[in-house]
């Protein structure tokens, strides 16, 4: 003992200073006493400098003092831990065994479980600190043992003056090998019995997942205001109670109300509560690790946090769910206009307090208010345990559509979490989704080449305003471009919609990447973030370029006929094609039908120079690497380059056509005057063939209605014809003039 205790030399300090300290054991001065010690407050002159101490005293009468004492000290002067409480030293003359560490003003956490002050916030705030603490104890990089604490109650959970979480009583710990961390060590003692982990009684001794069943029991007590032993109900555990009402779904019945109404994020208190079961389970083998059980409690405290935020920039733009029931009764099929499997369901209603017409929309949108009023907008229904979009994704929606403003980009009306419920509000898009219309034969024939030029426009415009520098320098990559996220609206101009993955690019960033593991629809995943998880603003470019060629083809990128030649869908097959010239191939046969207004005439589809540019322009955003692949800003020019390719092309063409129109003409009426010049005009049979054949020449002007064959409505129609053959061709003025 005392070679070992020479260790800690450094930690030693006078009996007299603690004594001085304390007023000598005074009883005024006690904190708490535990069966083996008891633990003094005090006022401490070390190193020059008076600090508040907590003096722990062990029992000399107890049999095994010294070890727990050295037990103690030992992992104190070793681990160092914002969450664990700081040794200051030691004190063992005259047969004491004294251990000094830093005052903890509060006292313990078992004294604040069911007060009402200690809000939902610094509740889970507490557990995290308790979480990381475990976490470096089982796991300490920098250690070749770990520590399992076996004593994890919250009598031992010490807060300081700032409700920071502090793990004290170390003296039942156990070292273990990081090699042998899952091997059984025997224990004698593991804390109070109703924490206990029920695995020792089977294996006679504990493991570092004795500590995280003790710690399960720690975070029901936090959520339900209960200790861990519940006397008024037949002396039940708390664990037993925790388990039963998980089980059968009725967890908030053992809540108290105050606490419920402070819980803003239903997923915050379902991914709590699902960690702490799952603490408890009976097998040791099926519980969670520290690591894993920090990261979920790090991410129920985000998430709180986040909505505390979101309700305090943008609580007006909250609607009540009753109100959204009301809009769509009770979400009726018959509002439905679009399901996307078990993602989202869409519904068009009639939402009362929403005027996107009020003159001070924008002003009070801007404020994080929705307009007060009466107005058509679309309800975007997320399914709970939907494992693409949660709480997380609905909030970073909300807040990315409130931070930005582009025409192309859909209008945030407002949003709902309540119960289950998870609802985004957005303006209403008139014409539905560019995915309605993909591969659909009665509803392709609607959107012309001219038409499908300008919806690309529009996507580029607003993907390359969110890859430029706000005014924060942010930039946003929106992770989830695809025809399921462009709506069109009743002008057929494109809203980009679907932000909740989308990713903040930090500014002033050396790297212009994001590393996130991938996610998102196959067919449009950039292959080098498939590979890699580095997330840029090329992986928007590729997707994008993805859409281009579902609206070139006609089809998703998804359709049956792309998985047959690849399982990444339409991009390597149009790679491919474009590579060996036959992309025309694969272009949608409902642009190669498109006629002009006169039937007559021959077809014309997208213009040559126009297509071809678009092809060259969706081959290079859909290419396999990021460095290869265009920005925004090229592929918007050269989109409006295909543009006005077919807009010129087409001027071009109703000129000729009508030069086409006007020769037939002049050509009858060549032919008409020859007849009246030979004709004797006397024979009133002749005469009446005459009369057909100027009907007939009227028959074919521009009007296809039919004609009036008055004689002055037939002289107005010949005086107008006439008038307009001498603008087109100065050289038909005389021979019109002979009729």
């Amino acid at each position: 003992m005392t070679s070992t205790m020479t260790m800690f030399a450094s930690l030693r300090m006078p009996l007299e200073d603690v004594v001085n300290a304390t007023n000598n054991f005074h009883d005024d001065y006690i904190m708490q006493h535990d069966g083996i010690s008891t633990t003094y407050k005090g006022r401490l002159l070390w190193s020059g400098k008076e600090m508040k101490i907590a003096a722990r005293r062990f029992d000399c009468k107890h049999v095994e003092g010294d070890l727990k004492f050295l037990n103690e000290i030992s992992v104190l002067s070793d681990f160092k831990h914002t969450n664990l409480v700081s040794i200051i030293g030691f004190s063992d003359e005259k047969d004491e065994k004294i251990i000094i560490t830093t005052y903890e003003a509060t006292g313990s956490l078992r004294q604040y479980i069911n007060n009402p002050s200690l809000t939902w916030k610094q509740r889970l705030r507490i557990c995290v600190g308790l979480a990381q603490a475990l976490s470096y104890l089982h796991y300490d990089e920098g250690c070749d043992y770990g520590i399992i604490h076996c004593n994890i109650t919250s009598d031992t959970i010490l807060l300081d003056e700032n409700g920071e979480a502090k793990l004290s009583s170390f003296e039942f710990s156990i070292k273990q090998s990081v090699n042998y961390k899952d091997q059984v060590c025997p224990c004698e003692h593991t804390g109070t019995m109703e924490s206990v982990d029920p695995a020792i009684e089977k294996t006679g001794g504990v493991t570092h997942k004795s500590d995280i069943y003790s710690f399960g029991v720690v975070l029901f007590e936090i959520l339900c205001e209960r200790k861990a032993l519940i006397h008024n109900e037949a002396n039940r555990s708390m664990a037993q109670l925790a388990k039963y009402h998980y089980e059968k779904g009725t967890l908030h019945d053992i809540i108290h109300p105050r606490l419920l109404n402070q819980i803003l994020s239903p997923q915050s208190l379902l991914i709590y509560s699902k960690v702490a079961y799952s603490c408890l389970n009976d097998d040791r083998a099926n519980r969670p690790d520290m690591h894993y059980i920090v990261a979920k409690l790090e991410k129920a405290l985000e998430l709180q946090l986040r909505r505390e935020n979101i309700e305090n920039k943008l609580g007006p733009l909250k609607i009540c769910l009753s109100d959204i029931k009301v809009a769509t009764n009770n979400f009726s099929e018959t509002y439905i206009i679009a399901s996307w499997g078990d993602e989202c369901t869409l519904y068009r209603a009639e939402l009362n307090h929403v005027d996107k017409e009020d003159f001070s929309y924008e002003k009070r949108k801007n404020k994080g208010e929705h307009p007060k009023g009466h107005n058509t907008v679309v309800i975007k229904r997320y399914p709970s345990g939907n494992e693409w979009y949660e709480e997380d994704e609905l909030y970073t929606e909300v807040e990315m559509l409130t931070s930005v403003e582009h025409p192309n980009i859909v209008t945030l009306i407002g949003f709902c979490v309540e119960d289950s419920e998870m609802i985004i509000v957005t303006e209403n898009v008139s014409n539905g989704y560019l995915d309605h219309y993909l591969g659909n034969v009665n509803n392709m024939p609607s959107l012309t080449w001219e038409k499908r030029l300008k919806i690309c426009i529009d996507v580029a415009h607003a993907l390359e305003y969110l890859h430029s520098p706000m005014e924060d320098q942010k930039m946003i990559i929106h992770h989830d471009i695809c025809s399921y996220n462009i709506g069109l609206d009743e002008n057929w101009r494109a809203k980009i919609d679907g932000f909740g993955t989308c990713v903040f690019m930090p500014p002033n960033q050396e790297d212009d990447a994001v590393y996130i593991k991938w996610r998102g629809r196959l067919p449009y995943i950039d292959p080098e973030y498939e590979k890699s998880d580095k997330l840029k603003r090329e992986s928007d470019v590729y997707s994008f370029g993805i859409v281009l060629l579902e609206i070139l083809c006609g089809r998703a990128a998804d359709d049956p006929i792309y998985l047959k030649e690849s399982d990444k869908g339409l991009g390597p097959v149009a790679r491919q094609s474009f590579c060996t010239g036959t992309l025309e191939d694969m272009i949608d046969p409902i642009l190669k039908e498109e006629t002009s207004e006169y039937n007559f005439f021959l077809k014309r589809g997208p213009n040559k120079e126009s297509l071809h540019t678009f092809m060259k322009i969706a081959y290079q955003c859909v290419a396999k690497t990021q460095d290869q692949r265009p920005t925004m800003k090229v592929v918007v020019k050269e989109l409006e380059k295909a543009l006005s390719f077919q807009l010129n092309s087409e001027v071009k063409s109703d000129y000729v056509e009508e030069k086409s129109h006007a020769s037939v003409i002049e050509t009858q009426v060549v032919e008409l005057s020859n007849e009246l010049n030979n004709m004797n005009m006397t024979d009133k049979s002749e005469n009446f063939e005459i009369q057909n054949k100027e009907n007939m020449l009227h028959d074919q002007t521009d009007d296809p209605a039919e004609p009036d064959c008055s004689s002055d409505m037939w002289v107005q129609e010949s005086q107008t014809l006439r008038k307009a053959a001498t603008r087109s061709w100065p050289n038909m003025s005389e021979t019109s003039a002979q009729i």
